[in-house]
């Protein structure tokens, strides 16, 4: 394919994904995420989160599992997964049509466009929600609009998106279901460095997946695997739904 091709065909697909995210499902979906996410910050929720975390998994008589959760905060470093990913994109291009080329291309290109597309509102959301990180001031998780810029995890947000899109672009349920997992480790690590509180990483990772969730409209059209976060007077949590 000619590059200007390419390229156009990349301007096209990139414009088609902020129409994906600013939709009115894309936006339902942010919103129903923010829900779960402001209950939990502006509860005791995330505070007890916290405690819980800090004393079962930092107090434990090992500290294995506590250092490889650490381990993994570097996912999360944009210094060094956006040259990973850029990488990921030009080999595939520079490379199409040798086996294994256009699988890691698009893995790459979905995963820029997934920043792209995902991280201005991300931002934008860190300063709107306001909040702190943990024993940084006495309101806690709570959302304070414009005093703070950490009521969204920046390290989850770019942490998650590298493994949800390789989630996306697999149609085998358990590698589908192992991406996915994996995609949890930069905001497990937040936690457990007491850097973020569980509803900040949570958003973090939410922003991620609708991100990515509107580049796969624009490549494959609604996608048959939907995740949704669902708020209960009693529970938190997330609902898996595969349509046929």
């Amino acid at each position: 394919m000619p590059a200007t091709t390419c390229e156009s065909t990349l301007v096209q697909n990139m414009l088609s994904d902020q129409s994906n995210y600013y939709s009115a499902d894309s936006l339902a979906k942010l919103g129903a995420g923010f829900l779960v996410g402001g209950v939990m910050a502006n509860t005791t929720i995330d505070e007890g989160i916290r405690r819980h975390f800090q004393a079962s998994i930092r107090g434990a008589s090992s500290d294995e599992w506590f250092e490889g959760l650490r381990a993994n905060r570097e996912l999360g470093n944009g210094l060094y997964t956006l040259p990973i990913l850029t990488t990921a994109w030009a080999g595939g291009r520079l490379f199409d049509g040798q086996p294994g080329a256009k699988p890691i291309g698009d893995w790459g290109e979905r995963s820029l466009r997934t920043f792209v597309v995902g991280a201005p509102p991300m931002l934008a959301m860190q300063y709107l929600t306001g909040a702190s990180r943990p024993g940084e001031k006495t309101s806690q998780s709570h959302w304070e609009p414009f005093q703070d810029i950490n009521g969204v995890s920046g390290h989850s947000f770019m942490g998650a998106i590298p493994f949800i899109n390789a989630a996306m672009l697999t149609d085998d349920p358990a590698l589908k279901t192992l991406f996915y997992a994996g995609s949890s480790l930069a905001p497990l690590s937040r936690i457990n460095d007491d850097a973020h509180y569980a509803s900040q990483a949570l958003l973090g990772w939410w922003m991620a997946y609708v991100a990515a969730s509107a580049v796969d409209a624009t490549m494959t059209g609604e996608s048959s695997w939907r995740i949704l976060p669902f708020p209960d007077s009693s529970v938190t949590g997330i609902a898996i739904e595969h349509r046929r």
